[in-house]
């Protein structure tokens, strides 16, 4: 299988310095921190918001989508971690690929996880890498603080040796092209977004943007999201745009996009993480407590398991947790006031 790639570059600013590589030497396998948000929802938050973060290539379903151009430099590992240097002896900012895997929501895992093997045995082609050796996961090279894309991978049945494996085999002589099987030239397609949306415009951002607003509470029950501008959308951005006090105008722009995002970011969070509204302690048991370990393990703090037991780990992780905030009595009782620093956490957590 061919897979097309798009070109669509963000513009220079702090996610794009426009800084060179010192050539590519290995690749860093990166998965998104919010569940549902596809490589377009990225691409716009990484060109209209410009944090001082980036990545190259995001993958969802539909798009292998490069944002920064190969030969320069994107923000995807911290540049005071150790362990590039000690394995490649380079920073990663300065000479790896960063991709990033979309997941979650509406999203195909399938269709995406194919996107990205695909990519990454492009990549190792296209620089002669080899895959044992110069992929690295963002994982291994910050460990305290980040654990993609393994997390996401465990979600779906997926190790890092068959994913590895998979680009190995993608690579084999038997998938490459030939006479017979020629392949399909990568494309740039240029399909830009430029803002604001409004009355009358079509296509696949017009219809991500109806989706999230349908995400977060505002229906378009006639016509849903058929990437179209219309009337009925027009409506839901002006009542979105009331509620969060910004201009009403009904006109997606860059301050009525960047708010739609927040927005959305912080509900896939909720429903990616859940948590219980009620007291739990040492001795409880069943799925209140799953939720409340893997909100911790999220966050840092692992409990040792997900196993639905309230036992002294879960209880010294909530513990621990609870001695980050004066406002917090380190009881190792989750409670109303755990539950509301926890929330808050999660939401700003990427």
């Amino acid at each position: 299988m061919e897979y097309d790639i798009t070109r669509d570059y963000i513009q220079i600013g702090n996610a794009r310095s426009g800084q060179k590589l010192q050539g590519v030497k290995f690749i860093v396998s990166h998965s998104t921190g919010n569940p549902g948000s596809t490589a377009y929802a990225n691409r716009n938050y990484f060109h209209t918001r410009q944090p001082s973060a980036s990545a190259h290539t995001f993958i969802d379903d539909k798009y292998i989508l490069e944002i920064i151009p190969l030969d320069e430099k994107a923000w995807h590992v911290l540049y005071n971690k150790p362990m590039d240097n000690q394995l490649f002896g380079v920073d990663a900012n300065d000479a790896a690929i960063g991709v990033e895997l979309c997941y979650g929501g509406t999203i195909d895992f399938h269709e995406a996880y194919k996107r990205y093997v695909w990519y990454h045995a492009y990549l190792c082609k296209t620089f002669r890498l080899d895959p044992k050796r110069q992929i690295v996961s963002h994982h291994t090279l910050d460990p305290e603080r980040r654990s993609d894309p393994l997390d996401v991978f465990r979600l779906y049945g997926v190790t890092w040796d068959s994913f590895i494996q998979d680009i190995v085999e993608t690579m084999t002589p038997a998938s490459q092209p030939n006479k017979t099987n020629p392949a399909k030239p990568t494309q740039v397609k240029g399909t830009t977004v430029r803002l604001p949306l409004k009355l009358g415009d079509k296509g696949t951002f017009v219809k991500e943007i109806q989706q999230d607003l349908i995400r977060v509470g505002f229906p378009l029950p006639k016509y849903g999201a058929d990437g179209a501008f219309g009337e009925e959308t027009e409506n839901a951005v002006m009542a979105f745009q009331k509620q969060y006090g910004l201009h009403v105008d009904g006109i997606v722009g860059q301050e009525t996009l960047a708010k739609l995002t927040e927005v959305v970011n912080q509900k896939l969070r909720q429903e990616a993480f859940p948590l219980p509204n009620k007291v739990l302690k040492k001795g409880d048991k069943g799925e209140d407590v799953k939720m409340v370990q893997r909100a911790l393990k999220h966050l840092g703090f692992d409990p040792k398991g997900i196993d639905g037991v309230y036992g002294e780990q879960t209880e010294d992780a909530v513990r621990r947790f609870q001695s980050m905030y004066a406002a917090l009595q380190d009881d190792g009782i989750y409670g109303p006031n755990t539950r509301k620093f926890m929330r808050m956490e999660l939401e700003q957590k990427k």
